[in-house]
């Protein structure tokens, strides 16, 4: 089975917003079943679904929620995106399971209405720890009674299908330098810089468009106000697009018994300079 979430259209990943104050209420269990169908795990054992949005109760099943989750965010992230740099990767996959993304999704799913929490005996926790580990919990539950298949499909339905743009994250720092470094461990041409326009260079607002290349292909490009900042821009657009290259294709190794001639998808070597 080929892998597309990625193309699904589904809200961005964005800040969580804060339960309601009654959020500690007891919620009925007509309002767990329509919680449970909207999020497609009506199958799931209602008692366990009950532990699972019982914050205090569902330990255990937050913490193998927590692990099961990492693995396909990995997985999918990895191949997906193969030359990332670890660094931005790190950033990324917290950008989609980190606690504010999880409360968020939480909060859009309708997690709030239905979790249940004494505040009164825990005061030191915040409403997105709550939903976040709830959240976790749920994945938990799921993958302990349905199976992995099952998990991993309610993840990449309710997380890994959120579009998430990646390229602020792939900034360096001193991009001159990282991509002098990835040309020569890449066995590629050194980087060369070469104005493509400029308009006003003698005014007070001049504009610079600076192109990098190895050889005769164009790895980035970028603008400013001076030449060392235009080239500065097109040494991290360069950057950009290699550790940001995305594979629009794939097969997941999970997902390796369930195709005929399964080739690994490719993971790149990525850091240049550690």
């Amino acid at each position: 089975t080929r892998v597309m979430a990625f193309h699904a259209k589904t809200p961005a990943l964005n800040e969580q917003q804060e339960l309601p104050p009654n959020v500690s209420t007891a919620n009925n269990n007509s309002t767990l079943a329509a919680f449970g169908a909207r999020l497609g795990i009506q199958s799931l054992n209602p008692s366990l679904l009950e532990q699972a949005v019982t914050h205090g109760d569902a330990t255990n099943l937050t913490y193998l929620g927590k692990r099961v989750l990492g693995l396909y965010a990995t997985e999918y992230l990895h191949t997906k995106y193969p030359s990332m740099h670890m660094s931005a990767f790190q950033q990324i996959l917290k950008k989609y399971i980190g606690y504010k993304s999880l409360s968020h999704i939480g909060n859009q799913v309708g997690l709030q209405d239905v979790v249940r929490w004494n505040r009164e005996e825990d005061k030191t926790l915040v409403h997105s720890s709550v939903l976040a580990e709830c959240f976790n919990a749920l994945v938990g539950a799921i993958y302990q009674e349905q199976g992995p298949e099952a998990a991993k499909k309610f993840v990449h339905a309710h997380i890994l299908s959120r579009e998430l743009d990646v390229r602020p994250f792939l900034k360096l720092e001193n991009p001159k330098r990282y991509l002098s470094a990835l040309l020569k461990k890449t066995n590629q041409e050194r980087a060369v810089s070469r104005i493509l326009s400029e308009t006003g260079r003698l005014s007070s607002s001049p504009v610079f468009v600076v192109g990098v290349f190895s050889g005769e292909n164009k790895l980035g490009e970028g603008f400013g106000s001076s030449l060392k900042m235009a080239e500065h821009r097109a040494c991290q657009d360069a950057l950009a697009s290699y550790y940001g290259k995305e594979e629009k294709d794939f097969v997941l190794p999970s997902d390796a018994d369930h195709v005929d001639n399964y080739k690994p998808p490719v993971l790149g070597s990525t850091e240049a300079i550690v």
